[in-house]
């Protein structure tokens, strides 16, 4: 009897556990599953997830025997619950809708990790990260090696893109894998990335790992790869400087690779007197410096655009998800068609934030961010070797990566703050969780 109940409880922990590794390493596979008015928001996760949401439900009455407590980043996160929910009454369309879903999707799948893990310790809770990440990075390398098998026998699934007159390189292929773009799987690399050289093991399975992940990152040909380069050299805990010079010449280092990617991601500089039948940004040149002409990007301009919504509507924004058709709305009536008239995407977190949330929520992303820190730097993650460092790291890229993109609806983003605040949660409140 006593065999069968063990057997059940180690049941219920094993089938949310198994569904969250199934989660977390498809989440490269995305553009499969396309729909209406959401497009390609919905993917093959989403329905895994509603199987993980079942399954972790069990676990709510845990929260009365354990007497769980919230993290200030537990905090943080209800308040941006909130501020999206008042920002959607405000803002009442049905961009701001899909976007609200979205929102609350994620903030969801944060709290489930919570529940699934509220009873386990750290050590089991990193081990299956690290079963997730790898597995996770392995699928997106058997996906790139498909792709380039197909494409010898003329069959294409779309693991490069083709990007025609691209800034600084002309003519190009970038590797994507299956992601919906290049920056994107850069994003989620920079996870196994930052994994592989934070946490102890082998020194020549080691070097194996980072090596292969930092060839498929350059062959993205990605904006954000210098800032895993500076990131890594800025690790304090993982580079040993021999003396003061050589700190201070390699954190300059780092800084000015984080200030030429964000630089040249929004200024073009070329010497052509015009880019009249190029993409990517202004045909014609703000500043010229000698034979050099300067052009706003697609960054550049995005932002200008935002910032200027932001001011029309500073407390509220314009709703989340809507600055794109308000654009749109806005080229239509002055009836502009050239390339600076274009609606994109926000292409920037901070000034997406403001533009479509205005400074009430432009003041919660601050705090979340904020709480992020916080955690983390009264955290007693150094009980674990590489993991404080791992976070920190993530967080880091993320943080910089805002400037150029949209990450508040990346799913691994949200993966990583959940397991982040569980972690620190089993080591804050060890004397109140019990071992699964």
């Amino acid at each position: 009897m006593i065999s069968i109940v063990q057997n059940e409880t180690a049941l219920k922990y094993k089938i949310p556990n198994f569904l969250l590794i199934l989660y977390i390493s498809i989440i490269p596979i995305q553009k499969i599953i396309w729909l209406p008015i959401l497009h390609y928001k919905v993917q093959i996760t989403e329905f895994i997830f509603l199987i993980l949401l079942y399954f972790s439900i069990i676990f709510l009455k845990n929260l009365k025997d354990l007497n769980a407590k919230l993290l200030l980043i537990d905090k943080a996160i209800l308040i941006w619950f909130t501020i999206i929910s008042i920002n959607y009454i405000s803002n009442n369309n049905i961009y701001t809708l899909t976007e609200l879903v979205g929102q609350y999707y994620l903030i969801t799948l944060y709290f489930t990790i919570q529940l699934i893990f509220i009873q386990s310790d750290s050590k089991k809770i990193i081990q299956l990260l690290s079963k997730a990440i790898y597995l996770q990075a392995i699928l997106i390398i058997l996906t790139i090696l498909l792709g380039l098998i197909l494409l010898y026998f003329n069959l294409n699934i779309g693991v490069f893109q083709r990007f025609y007159s691209y800034p600084y390189f002309g003519n190009i292929y970038r590797l994507k894998a299956l992601t919906n773009e290049p920056v994107m799987l850069v994003s989620i690399l920079s996870i196994p990335f930052f994994f592989a050289l934070s946490i102890e093991g082998k020194i020549k399975q080691k070097i194996l790992k980072v090596s292969i992940i930092s060839l498929i990152i350059l062959l993205t040909i990605g904006k954000s790869t210098p800032f895993l380069v500076a990131i890594l050299i800025l690790g304090k805990n993982k580079i040993k400087w021999k003396n003061k010079i050589t700190c201070q010449i390699s954190k300059s280092i780092a800084c000015l690779l984080i200030f030429i990617s964000i630089f040249l991601s929004h200024i073009i500089i070329t010497k052509n007197e015009n880019r009249q039948h190029l993409g990517y940004g202004q045909s014609i040149p703000f500043y010229k410096i000698h034979s050099y002409h300067l052009y706003k990007s697609w960054y550049f301009i995005q932002k200008e655009k935002a910032i200027n919504t932001f001011i029309q509507n500073p407390i509220m924004g314009v709703g989340g998800g809507n600055l794109v058709h308000t654009i749109a709305t806005k080229n239509k009536t002055e009836r502009k068609n050239n390339e600076r008239s274009i609606a994109y995407d926000p292409l920037s977190t901070y000034s997406g934030v403001l533009s479509e949330y205005g400074i009430i929520g432009f003041t919660g992303l601050l705090f979340l961010i904020f709480s992020i820190y916080y955690e983390w730097r009264n955290s007693n993650l150094n009980l674990h070797s590489g993991v404080k460092w791992f976070f920190l790291a993530c967080f880091s890229y993320f943080l910089l990566e805002a400037v150029c993109t949209d990450i508040l609806n990346f799913r691994h983003l949200w993966i990583i703050l959940g397991f982040f605040s569980v972690i620190i949660r089993t080591n804050k409140f060890a004397n109140t969780t019990l071992s699964a």
